[in-house]
């Protein structure tokens, strides 16, 4: 039986006030703001390198691009409802999505990506590749306010673990909201 999966990134970029600065005067672009993992059955989900079958439906990636007009210190939140793992976002009622970034450039200079809270808690955490979790942004490791991000955001679909046995045919449906805040 096939299962019609897609998953809608609807980017859009809201108006956020922290501290004396709004980050309502950068720009967030987005390569490409739908993502369609296409249509799969349980023989075309991911194998593992062992050769065992895993819940991965697949794997998108697009740019993100945020211009600011002087300096300021920014981070990413994606906005959309929690898959109750902590990790991901619902895809549906039988799948969910994670999203990982990476690849980050501040002012054409490679950076880390630290985790951070809202409210002007330090960002937390320095790596190359984060996943964007719920209600946490992520923030480029910089000494300095920045005018320019960009960043790769991978978007992996997962069948659930406890549903990979579904014998009707079901479109999943997720969607939610890129932002950015300035500090």
């Amino acid at each position: 039986m096939t299962h019609n999966v897609k998953t809608n990134l609807l980017v859009c970029l809201l108006v956020l006030y922290a501290g004396a600065t709004r980050a309502g005067d950068c720009d967030l672009t987005v390569s490409l703001t739908q993502t369609n993992f296409g249509t799969f059955n349980r023989g075309t989900l991911s194998q593992a390198a062992n050769g065992s079958q895993t819940d991965v439906i697949g794997k998108k990636s697009t740019m993100v691009t945020v211009i600011c007009p002087r300096p300021e210190r920014i981070a990413l939140y994606y906005r959309a409802a929690s898959s109750g793992a902590g990790e991901g976002y619902q895809l549906g009622d039988i799948a969910h999505v994670t999203l990982v970034a990476s690849d980050a450039q501040a002012d054409g200079k490679s950076v880390a990506l630290a985790y951070h809270q809202q409210g002007g808690s330090a960002p937390a955490g320095n790596a190359n590749t984060l996943a964007i979790l719920p209600n946490i942004g992520i923030a480029p490791v910089s000494d300095e306010p920045i005018t320019r991000l960009t960043l790769q955001l991978t978007s992996i679909a997962a069948v659930n673990d406890i549903n990979q046995h579904v014998k009707e045919q079901k479109t999943l449906n997720g969607s939610g909201t890129l932002e950015v805040v300035s500090e």
